[in-house]
């Protein structure tokens, strides 16, 4: 009985690690790729400011996504 609860920690961890890692690499990418069209197209602000706000809300809608399927049981699936 204990090893099972093991894994589940370990598997919540898992999926607790990769949300946070997708999200930090949604905003870090919409930062990025923002910062580097600002700089070509002369848009300072403004691309960087919309790409992060859009990797918020895909990082955001990936968290629903991802929680409603861990609820899920597998005999659900």
């Amino acid at each position: 009985m204990a090893d099972k609860n093991i894994g589940n920690w370990v598997k919540y961890m898992a999926w607790g690690t990769t949300i946070a890692t997708a999200l930090a690499g949604l905003v870090g990418g919409g930062y990025y790729l923002g910062n580097l069209l600002d700089s070509y197209l002369g848009t300072d602000p403004w691309l960087k400011i919309c790409l992060m706000i859009s990797g918020v809300i895909l990082g955001i809608v990936y968290l629903i996504i991802s929680l409603n399927s861990l609820g899920k049981s597998k005999d659900e699936e």
